[in-house]
């Protein structure tokens, strides 16, 4: 992590902290954890203490197998990650994989042994999934859409990728839907909920993004600055900050597509 964040725009300290229960607020941990996972981790350490009389469920290779992965579940339960405190589940998936199979042991067991205890393992795995069945029917079932972009934005999209240079630097409103991402031009800034998780301080530049596109008496500089060479003024920048229309008047219009105009800002 320090290598990776050496003399970058990257704030390593923004990546660990001290933080107990992962994401569970002000709720208890156990309680937090039983509601996300049900009987999930009561099950995975039955299977791991089960002992017939001749020998363990889970055999002690299995069980040295599964120790470090059962880290990916106490670390992120105690240290931050990242700088979004969800990101810990990209460790805590692994304690679940290799956690999985010993539950499916138990319960196959279970099941081998007939009568009651073969109902019992029919309502553990029912228990255990459940929920993640309902989930994915929710998404194969639901009748809704969510559009990214719209086709305006789209045949803008192909009017930059004619019209500009591949290496070419465009600002645009700071959102995760612009089309210029469908184009492979450079972005003076993306969008902020993406840069945060990466650790990255956005604060300035997004502020000055602000000032350009307000027309404050620094915009030329601040451009400059930036080497800007084209800038997009369509309804996403104007839904979230003041876009001086005048100001950029001035500049040569490239193109307009449904409302999504680009403009060439001559280099000094």
């Amino acid at each position: 992590m320090w290598w990776s964040t050496h003399n970058s725009a990257v704030d390593s300290s923004k990546f660990f902290a001290w933080q107990f229960g992962w994401d569970k607020g002000k709720e208890d941990a156990l309680v937090f954890w039983f509601k996300n996972t049900g009987l999930f981790i009561p099950l995975t350490i039955a299977a791991i203490l089960w002992r017939s009389k001749k020998e363990y469920l889970v055999s002690r290779r299995v069980a040295l197998f599964l120790l470090p992965f059962s880290l990916c579940f106490i670390i992120p339960n105690v240290l931050k990650m990242a700088p979004w405190i969800w990101d810990n589940i990209k460790v805590l998936f692994y304690w679940w994989l290799a956690s999985a199979p010993l539950v499916a042991i138990l319960c196959a067991r279970l099941w081998q042994k007939g009568g009651i205890k073969k109902a019992l393992a029919m309502i553990l795995f029912a228990c255990v999934t459940t929920a993640g069945a309902l989930d994915v029917a929710a998404i194969v079932l639901r009748s809704s859409r969510y559009q990214v972009f719209d086709s305006p934005g789209i045949q803008f999209a192909e009017l930059i990728k004619q019209r500009v240079a591949p290496r070419a630097l465009v600002m645009h409103a700071p959102v995760h839907n612009h089309p210029v991402f469908l184009t492979g031009r450079r972005s003076l800034m993306g969008y902020p909920g993406h840069i945060w998780t990466h650790g990255l301080d956005y604060a300035q530049r997004e502020s000055e993004i602000k000032r350009m596109y307000s027309g404050s008496p620094d915009a030329e500089t601040l451009m400059r600055k930036y080497q800007i060479e084209y800038v997009v003024v369509s309804p996403l920048e104007r839904n979230i900050m003041l876009v001086n229309e005048e100001f950029f008047s001035k500049f040569e219009t490239v193109g307009d597509v449904g409302g999504y105009r680009l403009y060439k800002i001559a280099k000094p």
